[in-house]
């Protein structure tokens, strides 16, 4: 059986010392977390403190990065401001709140893939844009901004489906099998048979202790990426403990 990955995105959900908490949990647990693949993406302020504290190990990420790598730009949080694993970059908050384009996405993604640090792409369509039956065109004008050559680099595709993300509610496993796979065949129309080796594909939306296994019957699926399940502990032991099941 595959080794699945669950990335955990705190979102703004948890300050400094909520995490530092999470975290000494997550080591008084040793048993439980070691072993697993698990990246865990706190709040860009609390990830030195997240690094710190941690005990096992984990994978630590960013929830986005700039546009730019250094420079006179206030606020903003390069990819290489501080060591870590992998960077989110496209999520739907992203795209909906702050209206990141296209363009904007697919330089942030090509400034991750440039570095050593391994991206999660998002992609996903709207519950109008699932109604109006385009899904799998807005998944493949969403798809369009990769580039064509992933010089051996490592590459996750996160589908979630906006109207899954928070509300409880979760596409049928057909469903999400048909979106994998519409995503996959444009992968493999892009990428070598070695590239392809490299590319996983993860779940997210709803994801929880309840339904996790029943979405691992979706043989498409690497791994998931959880949001506010995963920043509350026990809900997020719960679903660690159903991998070990």
């Amino acid at each position: 059986m595959k080794k699945i990955v669950l990335a955990a995105n705190w979102k703004m959900y948890l300050n400094e010392s909520e995490s530092i908490s999470f975290i000494e949990k997550v080591n008084s647990d040793k048993v439980l977390f070691e072993n697993q693949d698990i990246v865990i993406f706190p709040s860009h302020t609390c990830i030195r403190s997240v690094k710190d504290h941690l005990n096992l190990n984990l994978k630590i990420g960013m929830q986005d990065c700039d546009l730019n790598l250094k420079g006179a730009f206030t606020g903003a949080s390069s990819v290489h401001s501080i060591d870590v694993d992998t960077c989110i970059i496209g999520h739907s908050e992203r795209r909906n709140i702050y209206h990141e384009s296209n363009d904007n996405i697919s330089k942030k993604l090509n400034i991750v893939l440039n570095s050593d640090v391994e991206p999660i792409f998002c992609i996903g369509e709207t519950v109008d844009e699932k109604n109006s039956s385009i899904s799998e065109k807005v998944l493949l004008d969403q798809l369009s901004i990769l580039p064509n050559k992933l010089q051996g680099k490592n590459l996750i595709i996160a589908y979630e489906p906006v109207w899954a993300i928070g509300s409880g509610e979760v596409p049928s496993n057909d469903y999400i099998h048909k979106m994998l796979s519409c995503t996959k065949n444009r992968l493999k129309s892009l990428y070598s048979d070695a590239d392809m080796q490299n590319i996983k594909l993860f779940y997210g939306g709803s994801v929880s202790a309840d339904n996790i296994n029943e979405l691992l019957e979706v043989d498409l699926i690497d791994g998931f990426l959880i949001g506010s399940a995963s920043t509350d502990f026990d809900k997020f032991k719960n679903i660690v403990k159903q991998l070990k099941l």
